[in-house]
Formats: structure tokens, sequence, C-alpha cells
């Protein structure tokens, strides 16, 4: 994977870890014994609708150890689930942990020459030598490869879905398994670089800056 030279591939950051853990509550003959500092109770995965994975919480479980298990924010934890700091969690509450799309890698078999020819189509003469080097360094010119960080990145040029997903749907792309088709992976690849000034920005690494 390339080393991302810009905030426009950064994937999240580390959970701050300086907030005190809220404790679980624990089963005493069957009832629950309730901490006395938790202040407000509300309902964990009220904002949780469009969840597509989860983590099942369990003893000594809280919302800042859920979140460095998983490396995401506690801010964005706790958005995904509706909730504060100070929500209570039962253990075998479903927490949940991402809404990105599940993406189903296609049944399809390309050969290497034709996704050559693609990048060629797409990418201006001047360019597409350094097009077909990064697609390479990149995804191996394997279209369904999807890596990264949580999955984030997807296909030929690893397009980081989620953090372009507000400008690619101008191109039509609105699911991130559109991206594994690689004509749409270059097309979408060839606007990331003319929307950063013609340049490689999005693909730059310590020792690759053309």
């Amino acid at each position: 994977m390339a080393e991302w030279g810009a905030l426009l591939r950064r994937c999240p950051g580390k959970p701050d870890r300086g907030f005190k853990s809220l404790p679980l509550r624990h089963s005493v003959l069957g009832f629950f014994v309730v901490i006395s500092s938790v202040t407000a109770v509300l309902p964990v995965g009220a904002g949780a609708s469009g969840c597509t994975e989860f983590h099942k919480a369990r003893q000594n479980d809280s919302w800042t150890r859920i979140a460095a298990r998983y490396d995401m924010s506690l801010k964005r934890l706790l958005s995904l689930n509706g909730a504060k700091s100070s929500t209570l969690i039962l253990v075998g509450d479903q927490i949940c942990t991402s809404d990105q799309p599940i993406i189903v890698i296609p049944d399809v078999q390309y050969k290497r020459k034709d996704i050559v020819t693609i990048i060629r189509e797409i990418w201006p003469d001047e360019h597409e030598e350094n097009a077909l080097f990064v697609a390479q360094r990149e995804s191996n010119l394997k279209p369904n490869v999807v890596g990264g960080v949580n999955d984030c990145c997807v296909g030929l040029f690893q397009i980081y879905y989620s953090v372009h997903r507000s400008w690619i749907t101008k191109l039509g792309v609105t699911e991130p398994a559109q991206l594994l088709d690689p004509r749409t992976n270059t097309q979408v690849a060839y606007a990331l670089f003319k929307r950063n000034g013609n340049s490689w920005k999005p693909w730059w690494t310590k020792s690759w800056r053309p």
C-alpha cells in the first residue's frame, strides 16, 4: 500500500485514550447493579440503523476500550451508536463498529493486458506510464483488491471510498463495489489526479513524488 501523503487519503485517527473508562453493570442474583457515577441512560445502538459490523459487549468493556480495540476514535464510535460517553453498556449488547458497505468481490477475472489497455485509454499519454506504475504498486494491476486500514481502499488505484464519496457520486459512483470495475476505478483515479491540480499527491510515498 502507498503511504498517503495527503489528508485526502488519511485513515481514521487513534482513539482518545485519556478518557476514563466506564465500568459495565455487574449481575448480582439476576439483577444489574448500576454504578452510581453514571448520570444518563440512553439506548445503545440508537444511531446504528445503517450498521454493517458489530461488537458483542463483554464484561469489563467500555466505550473507550471498544474504540481502541477497533482502532477508531471514541467520538466516531459514539456517533455510530447514537450514544454518549455516559451511555450504559450491558454484556451482550450489539455495539456498532462500522457503517461501511460490505463489498462483495465479483467473480470476474481480467487479463493483465486488458487492464493495461484500459489505463492507457483513460490517462493522457504524458501521464499513462506513471498511472501504470501507481496501479502496479497499489494493486498489482488486480482490480478486485480491497485493502488499507479497515478495508478503506478499493480497486486498481486503491481509491479511499469514504473520503471521496461526497464528490465521486457526481461520476455515478454511489457504492464502493462499483470501484472494483477497472474502468470505473481508473476514471475516478484520473478525476482525483485532476482534482489535485494534475498532481500525484494522493499516491505520494517518501520515495516517489514525481
